[in-house]
């Protein structure tokens, strides 16, 4: 073999490294991905439960609330709290 033969072939072998390389570092970023996105995953299922925690929730204060308001009323009103005293 020549000069010529040997830098390319010392080149060629530089490269297939460096590509051995790089192929380890995406394995390791791959994984790093997948754990991101279970735990994406499970973010979305929690924030699914609270919102269908607010929509019941807010079913009930809707549903409840103005009951509860003419009750304290009726009370306060009973118990000698009218409107204007503390």
């Amino acid at each position: 073999m020549n000069g010529l033969d040997q830098q390319m072939d010392a080149n060629n072998q530089a490269v297939l490294e460096h590509l051995r390389q790089q192929d380890a570092r995406t394995e390791g970023i791959a994984s790093s991905i997948d754990e991101l996105l279970a735990i994406l995953k499970m973010a979305k299922s929690g924030i699914g439960f609270f919102a269908a925690t607010g929509r019941v929730l807010r079913r009930v204060v809707v549903w409840f609330g103005p009951f509860i308001a003419a009750v304290a009323a009726i009370w306060g009103l009973a118990h000698g709290k009218w409107p204007g005293q503390s």
